[in-house]
């Protein structure tokens, strides 16, 4: 078939749009949105099923573009498909405050499902949503219509090791609602994708068990549109090769790096104009250019309309319960019988079981550490490529791309919880810093949270990863003494639904503190042991395992006539959130000697210890022998904090 007048110039105003707002800006990435427009028209009108005045339709594909760099495309042609994306907004494109930010954030702009932007985090987002979708379609009653999870990746997506993570895992589990576009143009920002980059994606592909279609032209929108329709009746995932010369129409940039990440230019704009024949000034679009989108997409919302009213399915294909109340299940997990020494990742794996039993909110795994890390869910069968009924995720030992496909199964309702060691949560350190800045409530479970973990080594113990987990904004990182405290962390984590949660856990056992009644310990810090009232001589602030430690130093100290206060603090950002009133309620001013234990960095306890204060941490690596050896060889033992508040108290 041969492509019409109208056609070429609907593929033409989604190539001007992207060049003008990139321009405009002088920053940005134009070469992928001028080679992708045809794939985009061609997506958007004939297979993506979508309501510009209903985003958040349940029964909606979606679209991902793992490419972020590339959201000039996205931008233009949500704005020609009717989405609230207007002129002025293209024209803000990447200025301060403007819902056309550099790279897509999900949140801020409509019909943006997936914060991109780091290669390779939106194909495991969209890994996620074909799970969601897949585990909503094994728990629905009524009928629903399936939901297809549409992508464009770029060589660098698949260069980054998440992608690879991430194919494996929808290969196993044979994930057909998935087809994404691979935008072959072999230049990276250094120039040819030879460089660095020589292998058979295909081949790459077939052997995670994806439905490869290569040798796709990138201008040919009738054979682009065939290879979707076949990629549809494929049993397995599909990966579409297309062939695209980047910045395809400049004369002196297409098929270069020049294309990739700057601005045209203004001469080379009027020669992309003339040589592809767009006579319109900068963000002028033709009347029957937008006359065509309008009529396409107005089917599709007459479709979304009979739909909706015939069966129901906008109430029906999320049928999961965002309403549940979990009071009743804390209750029921604070009256039962609780161990007098339990570790904190035994107590999360109860309470984990407990919430899965009582709602069907939550999903989730490990990579491949189910049970140290007390993951599993007891009561539910595991997810496999023919049953999607169940719980529990097996990630295998891919913590990334567990990170990404978490926060594609925030982003599609559910409450995804994943379970690696602490020391480990570096590998996907990118992928919880997405979770935070897309506000998703992920339950990120990290134990064997510190050196007590023993015999494994310094490989295995972390030292800065705590401290460095707090410092990303709007992550809550609970650290919880004990089993009642690990009720309350999750307790708070559940009520902030726009912030994802870390839980550092100990492999040791510890004891119960008989704390279940304190009031405030779900203001991520409070007064555990001394009297309010008073004044004690010295305050101590322990975390997590070194709470108990604190409790005993404080009655060492009652021995020799020291009064002192044990508050313990599992998570400082919940602290943060109180009143200066509380906060100097629990920590005032005028007891300045303080003393901080904690096992990990002690960068950052000087907030709270201040200038008269000293802070009992490791800052170095740790050491392999039985934990409880290795943790009092490094100072934390009873012995080692009275002699610290000694010091302190005789400055």
């Amino acid at each position: 078939m041969i492509i019409t007048d109208i056609e070429k110039k609907c593929i033409n105003a989604i190539r001007f749009l992207s060049i003008d707002m990139v321009q405009k800006a002088n920053s940005g990435h134009p070469g992928a949105p001028m080679s992708l427009a045809p794939l985009t028209f061609v997506l958007w009108r004939d297979h993506l099923r979508f309501n510009p005045n209903k985003p958040k339709w349940p029964d909606r594909d979606k679209f991902i573009l793992s490419a972020g760099h590339a959201s000039a495309l996205l931008y233009s042609i949500l704005h020609l498909t009717g989405y609230k994306i207007s002129i002025n907004d293209i024209k803000n494109f990447r200025q301060y405050e403007s819902i056309t930010p550099g790279h897509p954030e999900y949140g801020l702009t409509d019909g943006v499902e997936a914060t991109t932007g780091p290669l390779g985090q939106g194909f495991a987002n969209g890994v996620g949503m074909a799970i969601a979708s897949k585990r909503k379609e094994s728990i629905n009653d009524l009928e629903h219509l399936p939901t297809t999870i549409y992508s464009i990746v770029s060589d660098g997506d698949l260069m980054e090791g998440i992608s690879s993570e991430a194919a494996s895992i929808a290969g196993t589990l044979k994930l057909n609602n998935i087809i994404y576009f691979y935008d072959s143009n072999n230049i990276s920002i250094e120039g040819s994708t030879d460089l660095a980059f020589k292998e058979d994606v295909a081949k790459r592909f077939q052997s995670y068990g994806w439905n490869v279609i290569e040798n796709i032209q990138g201008e040919d929108i009738y054979k682009i549109s065939e290879s979707i329709d076949l990629a549809k009746e494929s049993d397995l995932p599909s990966l579409i090769i297309l062939n695209t010369k980047i910045g395809h129409g400049s004369p002196n940039k297409s098929g270069t790096e020049k294309a990739h990440g700057e601005a045209l230019g203004e001469e080379e704009v009027e020669l992309t104009r003339k040589e592809l024949n767009w006579t319109n000034d900068p963000f002028d679009i033709p009347d029957d250019v937008y006359k065509y989108f309008e009529e396409f997409v107005n089917k599709k919302i007459s479709s979304f309309e009979y739909s909706d009213k015939g069966i129901g399915r906008l109430k029906t294909a999320i049928n999961i319960d965002h309403s549940h109340d979990f009071s009743k299940s804390f209750e029921e997990l604070k009256s039962s019988n609780v161990k007098e020494n339990i570790s904190t990742r035994d107590s999360s794996g109860i309470v984990l079981n407990k919430l899965s039993q009582d709602s069907n909110l939550f999903i989730g795994g490990s990579a491949d550490l189910a049970g140290s890390t007390k993951t599993y869910i007891n009561s539910s069968t595991s997810i496999n490529s023919s049953n999607f009924s169940g719980v529990n995720m097996h990630y295998g030992v891919r913590e990334h791309a567990m990170g990404g496909i978490s926060n594609g199964l925030a982003l599609s309702g559910f409450i995804p919880f994943a379970g690696t060691f602490l020391i480990f949560s570096d590998y996907m350190r990118n992928s919880i810093r997405l979770s935070a800045l897309s506000e998703l409530q992920v339950l990120y479970i990290l134990t064997h949270d510190s050196i007590g973990l023993g015999e494994d080594g310094p490989t295995h113990q972390p030292i800065s990863q705590l401290m460095s987990l707090r410092l990303i904004p709007n992550l809550l990182v609970f650290r919880p003494a004990d089993y009642f405290e690990t009720l309350k962390c999750f307790e708070e984590s559940l009520k902030n639904t726009n912030k994802p949660s870390v839980f550092a856990l100990t492999r040791q056992g510890v004891a119960t503190l008989n704390n279940n009644d304190t009031s405030e310990s779900n203001k991520g810090g409070y007064v555990l042991s001394g009297n309010l009232e008073e004044t004690q001589d010295i305050i101590l602030i322990g975390t997590g395992s070194e709470v108990e430690l604190c409790l005993e130093t404080q009655k060492e100290l009652n021995k020799i006539n020291i009064t002192s206060r044990v508050v313990s603090m599992p998570c400082w950002e919940l602290f943060e959130m109180q009143s200066d009133e509380y906060k100097n309620k629990v920590l005032p001013h005028e007891m300045k000697k303080r003393v901080s234990v904690e096992a990990g960095a002690t960068l950052g306890w000087q907030k709270y210890i201040g200038d008269n204060g000293i802070s009992i941490g490791i800052d170095e690596f740790g050491s392999s022998a039985p934990g409880n050896i290795v943790l009092e060889k490094k100072g934390f033992s009873v012995e080692n904090i009275l002699n610290v508040c000694k010091k302190i108290l005789e400055r």
